[in-house]
């Protein structure tokens, strides 16, 4: 269900949808990822005591996946159904499983019957996910082990489908902040629910060290430990009113007096985690990011830099010598491990964020670059990303580095893993040189920027494609992968806030090669009373287009259409913040003055969900002007600020560097060049029709959009791309417009859109905007 928002008459009006589009939902048939074939038959099949599985006496290379199946189904009822190698298939209350040779990798179909159930698949990993598929057309509670049904029914269906992408990944960083052996088994558990089939697990860094390597214990025995450092303490503070960012308490020990933070996985524990994923399809990639973020590493082993000290330069942590021969010494050995352990093809290095202050000022490296004819320190990045590359090679494993290795024209045989959003041309230049390539990028695939009610949609229209990429060089694009990195996710709770549900948008994006938005958002409503079952603290549903400034002239009258995962609603309109205490909204609100509503809202169990501020704003309509001499186009004043700028308000007069005419709002080319700046449009805007007008600014980071003397979107402060909105009610003609941005070093994304009397959301043509 959706808000409609009409503008009529001042009266800003909120409505539900009608009953018809509820009737369009699939009943129980709710898959994600969606199948690429779906055909609804007649009737049921049902799962009792009678049911037992079966396969063909030639295929135990699916005997794991039968096993998987039977314990799911008993797990949950108040029967066994049990799994049986048969010569001849029969039907009845059975569910076969078979092989079907000749068939692209990872397909499958699921066929449904009131007689018998049909799996079929091409290779082990097609029918364990004709299992999942299989899962999901099952009711919510067989999720719950302690639920004993006597039967079960899977309504008549049938289903073919293969996937999108080979590489369907999620990432986790456990070196931030440590995750037990358990989670890190629910997490793949979840994982295969929606077919994902790679786990990037990020393993050391500079705040943690995680997995032991017996050649150097003290890798685990000092960088898995830490004193509280400054992102610790922001989660403490934060603690204090939200309880999932508070630190476990199991992962503190007391070590000579003090108090240490952490925690690492034994080499034994990762093997029965490789085992328990292998069972799932699912494939774990370890990183050992190098030659930066080593700082755990570097404090227990200081020799390994240049300067043999372990420090944090102007951003990033000291790095390892790539100078000299002990720094590849360690590497291999570290790594040799590594792939003995991790069965996988794939090991990825990093390579990312390297501060490269300590290689330019080593006497060795300067004699190393003249003997290897090397000129820039990105030359000697690549030289040590060579050396990492062939190390990697010679243990039997295929590279993988983040996509600041094209920096440097790595080897073509280096899997490229793109995530800079603000590099736009990585894709296409990782493809034309013939790089295998990853995309998760920031602007759409990093899960630990906070979600808002954007970012679902956000995720589920990713396009992996690059743009102008040839169909030839588009077969080297392997997948997608969403990013978790945990500064400020210290819990199992908050990281199930920060991933899911956008973990199932990325599913299907990965899986699927169509997109259908309402559809999906149907069966999204419906996965909602799952991921209650399987206990996910997830983010939950919005309210449906709630804007977050409204302005009317009158009175406004809001009613809310309540989605499904929402038990129930609560605000207040007098400024304070609500809580369980607070007024229940059980009907449509009336409003003639100015005023803040904050709501939150509550899922299963009284979970509390979202919170939302929403200004409703009563205006008089701001009177046009008549500027002498405006020309198209706005002033651009550019701020070079070398990323010192963490707000539009802290602009500094003495930093304007030039000021530039642009035809619309964006970044002009004088500041595209660099890192870290600002920019002030100014000029005027001309608005067709008198009436309210919504703005919808999106930016990474800050921006503030004022029109007249009034504030109608602030979006400032450091943060991913988001998109914020704000109304404002002009009169006919011309109104000054001022629209400020900052990039506080990477981001480099602004857009902003308008709609209003006649003019449905888009970007605000060049003829609207004129300056002196």
């Amino acid at each position: 269900m959706r808000i409609q928002l009409f503008l009529a008459a001042g009266i800003v009006l909120l409505t539900q949808c009608t009953p018809r589009e509820k009737a369009a939902l699939p009943g129980p048939v709710a898959i994600i990822p969606e199948p690429a074939q779906r055909q609804t038959g007649s009737g049921y099949f049902e799962i009792n005591a009678q049911t037992v599985i079966q396969l063909a006496a030639d295929t135990g290379n699916v005997a794991g996946v039968a096993r998987y199946l039977g314990e799911l189904l008993s797990g949950a009822s108040s029967f066994q159904v049990p799994v049986k190698k048969v010569e001849t298939f029969t039907t009845g209350h059975a569910i076969h499983l078979r092989l079907i040779p000749g068939q692209p990798a990872e397909s499958y179909s699921v066929t449904v019957s009131p007689d018998v159930i049909n799996l079929e698949a091409s290779d082990a990993a097609g029918l364990f996910y004709a299992v999942q598929s299989l899962r999901q057309l099952l009711p919510a509670a067989i999720e719950t082990k302690d639920h004993k049904n006597a039967t079960w029914t899977v309504p008549a269906v049938t289903l073919r489908d293969a996937p999108r992408y080979a590489w369907r990944g999620m990432h986790l960083d456990v070196s931030r902040h440590f995750f037990s052996t358990d989670f890190i088994r629910t997490f793949i558990d979840r994982m295969a629910l929606y077919k994902f089939n790679t786990l990037h697990w990020h393993l050391t860094d500079d705040q943690g060290w995680r997995l032991e390597i017996k050649r150097y214990p003290q890798l685990t025995q000092a960088g898995g430990w830490r004193t509280l450092n400054n992102q610790d303490s922001v989660c403490l503070a934060k603690a204090k009113t939200d309880p999932t960012f508070a630190l476990p308490e199991k992962f503190f020990r007391t070590s000579e007096g003090q108090r240490q933070y952490g925690g690492f996985y034994t080499q034994e524990e990762v093997r029965d985690i490789i085992a328990y994923a292998q069972q799932r399809m699912i494939t774990i990639v370890p990183e050992i990011d190098m030659p930066g973020h080593m700082l755990a590493a570097i404090q227990a082993m200081p020799t390994l830099t240049c300067t043999d000290q372990s420090s944090w330069g102007k951003l990033f942590t000291t790095p390892l010598c790539p100078c000299e021969e002990t720094t590849y010494k360690f590497i291999e050995e570290v790594l040799s491990e590594v792939a003995d352990l991790f069965p996988g093809p794939y090991l990825h290095i990093g390579a990312d964020e390297v501060d490269e202050a300590t290689w330019i000022t080593s006497g060795t490296c300067a004699a190393m670059m003249k003997q290897e004819g090397l000129k820039t320190a990105r030359d000697l990045h690549g030289y040590f990303v060579n050396r990492a590359r062939q190390i990697v090679q010679r243990l039997g494993k295929k590279p993988i580095g983040w996509d600041e290795v094209l920096d440097s024209n790595a080897d073509s045989s280096l899997t490229v893993m793109y995530w800079r959003g603000w590099v736009k041309d990585a894709p296409a230049k990782a493809l034309t040189r013939g790089h295998t390539l990853i995309m998760s990028p920031t602007s759409h695939c990093y899960f630990d920027y906070q979600p808002d009610q954007t970012s679902l949609k956000h995720t589920y229209f990713f396009n992996p494609v690059p743009e102008g990429v040839t169909p030839e060089a588009e077969k080297k694009l392997i997948g997608v992968q969403a990013n978790i990195w945990t500064e400020y996710i210290p819990t199992e709770a908050r990281l199930d806030f920060m991933t899911m549900p956008r973990m199932v948008a990325l599913a299907e994006v990965a899986w699927s090669r169509q997109k259908d938005w309402e559809s999906f958002e149907e069966r999204m409503n419906i996965h909602y009373a799952r991921l209650d079952a399987l206990g996910v603290h997830y983010r939950l549903p919005d309210i449906p287009d709630l804007p977050q400034h409204v302005v009317f002239t009158d009175t406004a009258r809001i009613a809310l259409a309540i989605p499904n995962g929402i038990t129930a609603l609560r605000y207040t309109t007098d400024g304070t913040q609500p809580d369980s205490t607070a007024t229940l909204y059980e009907k449509a609100l009336m409003l003639d003055t100015t005023t803040t509503l904050k709501m939150v809202s509550y899922g299963a169990h009284g979970r509390a969900g979202n919170t939302y501020t929403i200004r409703y704003e009563k205006q008089t309509y701001l009177t046009g002007v008549t500027p002498g001499g405006a020309t198209p186009g706005l002033a651009c004043a550019y701020y070079p600020s070398h990323g010192s700028y963490r707000s539009v308000e802290k602009f500094v007069p003495a930093d304007r560097k030039t000021v530039v005419r642009v035809p619309a709002v964006t970044i002009p080319a004088v500041a595209t060049a660099t890192d870290g700046f600002g920019l002030a449009f100014t000029g005027y805007i001309s608005v067709p029709e008198k009436g309210i007008y919504t703005f919808y600014l999106s930016s990474d980071d800050g921006s503030v959009l004022k029109i007249g003397n009034r504030l109608v979107v602030n979006n400032d402060g450091e943060h991913g791309d988001r998109e914020i909105s704000g109304q404002v009610a002009l009169d006919k003609g011309m109104h000054p417009i001022d629209l400020r941005y900052f990039d506080g070093g990477g981001g480099k994304s602004l857009t902003l859109l308008y709609e209003g009397p006649g003019i449905a959301k888009q970007a605000i043509p060049a003829a609207a905007l004129m300056s002196p």
